[in-house]
């Protein structure tokens, strides 16, 4: 019997039980069977009117199911999984519900039916752990029924996992909740309801259900025109939802989202960043991301997590994870575009050369991902560019954003990194000399050095790690009052780095050693350098302990700009950001 035959018994079953549906019509589609319109149905309209004897509700299983000296223990879907393979494999085809089971769907496009190679296309999102989860799920209540079905009942040849995971996504599939009865029993159950279940999904159709003495009925609250698929709407699901629990995703989805989670429990700091997410009643590390606004508490997070030994020293001291300056906010939002931009390149791997429906399928999901941390992208991407042009503007002004833990009286910022992603920047030129601005002028690098000639000459002769000369530059602009960065630096002459600050031993401790290493570099470098180069490193401005607070600016202050086209970079920028 093929499927329109299988389809006309259908409708014949339901009109001898007292089905209304006068102006309904089954038809198959590409999207599998499906309801139609024969006439047009105006708004409020009753369209299904099904009798109460034809709804399957755990009564009616455990009824079909028990016998004079078993009755089935499980409850819930368990028991409507146990009845459809019943129903399908052991009943007669003279069984009443034959019509109806025959025109279930018996293959599914959920990832559960998936081939290794073609989950291998999602393994960079939720699918395949949810999935597993699914399958390990499954597993275990298929085990209790092995153990609990009695073998006359339903033969172990068709109670196989194969069949029972077919049932299991009918019932996940075109089951209704038991709040649509007002049979008190049936409340907290799913049940099944021949026809309705046929409703496929549209978000906008709105229908509203009606339970009377005798039939369930359902009403369109809008009107559907002739010819047009009558629909119902599962609710406002994303694709991770629609994928895994019926097999097909909506393209556009506006109710599409990708879970983020973060992971910093290998951070060395993850213990006190840890009190400082809980100071901050920041509670998950999971987020969702749609398109729209970047969940708030997800910067939050991030800023913490970039969070350096005296951030976190300074921020636990005086009980502040707030305002945490240009340096911290530009490092969250780089790390999130990093994350976004490493995710996107694995979603975008190569395509299987055999299309098949179920690749098509992943492929379409993998995008809706795309799209999502492609806005999310174009959001940090503008919001950087903000604080780029901000910082440009602190900078000339004398003026900082510094947290209050380093210095007083820091600066605003514009911080609403979350705006549309889709909003056009003017133009890409503009973008580059922004960051190249903020780069070149803002930011203390090796290239810097160009603006003092005489330090840039003696630097290219200490052979000395890129810090160590970023520490001797430090107090070289302390020193020469013309250069563009001295303000800045003397505005942090009363910071102190951890290891200068501590004054519990423990801390001391951890400390000592970093101490005790740039003690000794600095004894290596002087009063040689003084003696090689007596204009530049003056001898009262680059003392053991001058030296140890420059080494602490220097390893609280950095900032990695990641290369980006965005920026015209083909490597990442190191430098000291101190406004």
């Amino acid at each position: 019997m093929d499927n329109q035959q299988k389809l006309a018994r259908f409708v014949e079953w339901l009109e001898e039980n007292g089905v209304e549906m006068n102006k309904l019509e089954l038809r198959e589609s590409e999207k599998g069977n499906g309801i139609y319109a024969k006439a047009a149905i105006s708004k409020d309209e009753q369209y299904i009117q099904l009798p109460h004897h034809l709804t399957i509700t755990s009564r009616v299983c455990r009824d079909t199911l028990s016998t004079d000296s078993w009755t089935p223990k499980f409850t819930g879907t368990t028991l409507l999984h146990v009845f459809l393979i019943y129903q399908r494999f052991v009943a007669t085809e003279s069984s009443f519900w034959r019509p109806f089971v025959d025109v279930l769907p018996t293959e599914f496009q959920t990832p559960l039916f998936f081939a290794d190679s073609e989950l291998e296309l999602l393994k960079s999102t939720n699918i395949p752990s949810a999935t597993e989860e699914q399958r390990d799920s499954l597993q275990k209540t298929y085990q209790e029924v092995l153990e609990d079905v009695p073998e006359t009942v339903v033969p172990r040849d068709v109670l196989t996992f194969e069949n029972y995971v077919w049932a299991a996504m009918v019932v996940m599939s075109r089951t209704f909740t038991g709040k649509l009865l007002a049979q008190k029993d049936e409340q907290d159950t799913r049940i099944m309801l021949p026809l309705m279940d046929m409703l496929n999904h549209d978000v906008q159709a709105k229908v509203e259900f009606n339970d009377t003495e005798n039939t369930l009925n359902v009403a369109t609250c809008i009107g559907i025109s002739q010819g047009d698929e009558v629909c119902y709407s599962y609710g406002p699901k994303g694709n991770d939802e629609l994928l895994l629990g019926y097999g097909f995703i909506i393209p556009n989805n506006p109710y599409n989202r990708y879970t983020l989670r973060l992971n910093y429990t290998q951070d060395p700091l993850a213990t006190e960043k840890q009190e400082l997410l809980d100071q901050a009643d920041i509670k998950t590390n999971e987020f969702y991301l749609q398109i729209g606004e970047l969940p708030t508490d997800l910067l939050s997070l991030v800023r913490i997590m970039c969070m350096n030994d005296a951030d976190v020293f300074y921020a636990k001291r005086d009980g502040a994870a707030t305002n945490l300056g240009l340096r911290l906010e530009l490092g969250a939002r780089f790390m999130l575009a990093l994350y976004m931009d490493n995710k996107m390149a694995l979603l975008l791997q190569e395509k299987p050369k055999e299309m098949t429906a179920n690749v098509r399928l992943a492929l379409a999901y993998r995008q809706g991902i795309i799209d999502i941390l492609q806005h999310a992208k174009n959001a940090l991407e503008t919001s950087i560019l903000r604080l780029f042009d901000h910082g440009c503007q602190l900078f000339t002004s004398d003026l900082h954003s510094l947290p209050s833990y380093i210095c007083k009286d820091g600066q605003p910022l514009p911080l609403d990194a979350t705006e549309d992603g889709n909003r056009k920047r003017k133009r890409v030129d503009e973008d580059v000399d922004l960051a190249q601005n903020f780069i070149g002028n803002v930011l203390i690098t090796e290239e810097s050095f160009a603006k003092d000639p005489e330090f840039q000459t003696a630097a290219e002769q200490i052979d000395a790690e890129p810090d160590v000369l970023l520490t001797l530059f430090i107090l070289r602009i302390r020193m020469c009052p013309n250069l563009p960065w001295h303000k800045a630096v003397v505005r942090l002459e009363s910071f102190k780095h951890p290891m200068l600050a501590a004054d519990d031993p423990e801390t001391m401790e951890m400390y000592g050693e970093m101490m005790m290493e740039m003690g000794e570099v600095h004894d290596m470098l002087f009063p040689l350098l003084t003696n090689l180069f007596p204009k530049v490193f003056v001898k009262e401005y680059f003392t053991a302990d001058l030296f140890l607070w420059a080494a602490g600016i220097v390893e609280s202050f950095q900032l990695q700009v990641p290369a980006n086209q965005l920026y015209n970079a083909e490597c990442d920028e190191k430098g000291l950001c101190l406004v």
